[in-house]
C-alpha cells in the first residue's frame, strides 16, 4: 500500500520584482513520479509449541529472497523493562493461579508491553521494512478470555482489550494475523511431554509456564481465536493438520503464503 503516490508531479520556484513581474523560472520538480510505501505488518498467534518460529523463519527467509527487509519481534519481550519483568513473574505463578489474578489485570501487563514497542514497530514501518510478530493483540484476547465462562463477559472482555491496546493505546494494527491451527492432539503432546528448554524458555528460572498447566484452558484458547476469525476479516485460521496429524512445514507454508498474498506486497 503507497502512503503517497503521485505521477508526473511539476513543482516551479517563481521570482518576482517588486512590480510582480517574473524575474527567472527554477524548476524544482520536473514530471516526478513519486511512490512512497509504508511498512507492512504480519502477526502469528499459535498455542506454545505450534510451529510459529519455523514458520516466521520461512517468512524472513521468503521476504530476503525478493530483496525485502524485515524485522521481528516476539510478545511478551521477557528482557523490556517494567513489563516484562512482572509478565514473567506472572507466567512462573509468582503473583496467584491462573484463577487467582484477574485476567484483566494481566491483560493490562501484556498491553503495556505492546504499547512500550509501539514507536519501534511504527518505525520499522515507516523505513519500508516488514514486521513479524510472534504473538500480538489477538494473543491477548485468546489466554484472557479463555478465562472468562460467561459469553457475554468473555466478549465484554474482549472488547475491553482492543480498545485498550488499538484506541487507548493506539499501537499499530496489522495488516493480517494468522493463527497456526495444529490438531490439539500435537499441542497436548508438545507442552505435556516434551521437555521444552533453551533461550526462550529462561523467563521461567526453572519452572512451569502457568498457561501451559491446563489442556482445559488451551482448548479454550483455541476456540477464542476461531472466534475471533469470524468477527475480524484480517483475521485467519491457517490448518495445520493434514489427516488428523501434523502437517508438514512446507504444507503449512503454503497455505500462510496463500493467505500472505492477498495482503501483503510480496514483489520488489
Amino acid at each position: 500500500m503507497s502512503i503517497i503516490k503521485t505521477r508526473g508531479l511539476v513543482h516551479d520556484f517563481i521570482r518576482r520584482d517588486e512590480e510582480d513581474n517574473v524575474e527567472s523560472i527554477t524548476t524544482a520538480l520536473d514530471h516526478v513520479d513519486l511512490d512512497v510505501k509504508e511498512g507492512q505488518f504480519i502477526a502469528i498467534l499459535g498455542h506454545n509449541g505450534s510451529g510459529k518460529s519455523t514458520q516466521i523463519a520461512n517468512l524472513q527467509r521468503m521476504f530476503a529472497e525478493r530483496g525485502i527487509s524485515t524485522e521481528y519481534l516476539h510478545f511478551p519481550r521477557f528482557d523490556a523493562p517494567f513489563f516484562g519483568e512482572l509478565i514473567a513473574r506472572f507466567l512462573r505463578g509468582e503473583l496467584g493461579s491462573v484463577e487467582q489474578v484477574d485476567p484483566y489485570i494481566v491483560a493490562m501487563l501484556y498491553a503495556g508491553d505492546r504499547r512500550d514497542a509501539a514507536a519501534m514497530i511504527r518505525g520499522w514501518m515507516d523505513e519500508g521494512k516488514v514486521v513479524i510478530c510472534d504473538r500480538y493483540v489477538y494473543s491477548n484476547i485468546g489466554y484472557q478470555c479463555a478465562k472468562v465462562a460467561d459469553a457475554a463477559e468473555r466478549e465484554k472482555l474482549r472488547e475491553w482489550i482492543l480498545s485498550l491496546e488499538y484506541d487507548y493505546f493506539a499501537i499499530p494494527r496489522p495488516d493480517v494475523s494468522l493463527f497456526l491451527d495444529v490438531p490439539f492432539a500435537f499441542t497436548e503432546r508438545k507442552l505435556l511431554q516434551d521437555v521444552r528448554e533453551g533461550d526462550d524458555r529462561a523467563y521461567l528460572n526453572g519452572k512451569k509456564d502457568i498457561h501451559e498447566q491446563s489442556m482445559a484452558l488451551q482448548r479454550a484458547v483455541r476456540q477464542v481465536y476461531l472466534d475471533a476469525a469470524e468477527c475480524d476479516e484480517n483475521m485467519h485460521v491457517v490448518d495445520c493438520s493434514a489427516g488428523g496429524e501434523m502437517a508438514s512445514p512446507e504444507a503449512i507454508f503454503e497455505k500462510i503464503m496463500s493467505v500472505v498474498d492477498n495482503y501483503i506486497n510480496t514483489k520488489h
